[in-house]
């Protein structure tokens, strides 16, 4: 009996991880899309800002500095560094969803 017991205890636990399988999944997908725009809208900031930049090179030339140049050269860079902040933390998220995918999937193969 306890090897039967014991079958229906693994059976009990991978039905409870592919219950919640899905849920996670959309949780992690979510938070993925939430970094996503965020990261949308550094660049969005990053290309309003080089525009500007730009616009004041056309009409006054390359020789004369735009005088907020610096502060919008430290906001670019400070976009940059964020976006890529972001990236990382999506690329961890998606680590993480591969992860519970292959736990169940491995469950299934290899039961405890």
């Amino acid at each position: 009996m306890a090897g039967g017991e014991d079958a229906a205890t693994i059976l009990e636990q991978f039905v409870h991880d592919a219950a919640n399988l899905p849920a996670e999944i959309a949780h992690l997908l979510e938070e993925i899309q939430a970094k996503d725009q965020t990261v949308q809208e550094c660049k969005q900031q990053i290309l309003n800002r080089d525009n500007s930049l730009q616009r004041h090179i056309k009409q006054m030339g390359a020789h004369v500095k735009h005088p907020k140049e610096e502060q919008t050269t430290k906001i670019v860079l400070s976009n940059y560094d964020k976006a890529q902040a972001l990236q990382n933390d999506k690329v961890a998220l998606i680590e993480k969803a591969c992860f519970l995918v292959r736990k169940i999937s491995l469950s299934q193969i290899f039961p405890n």
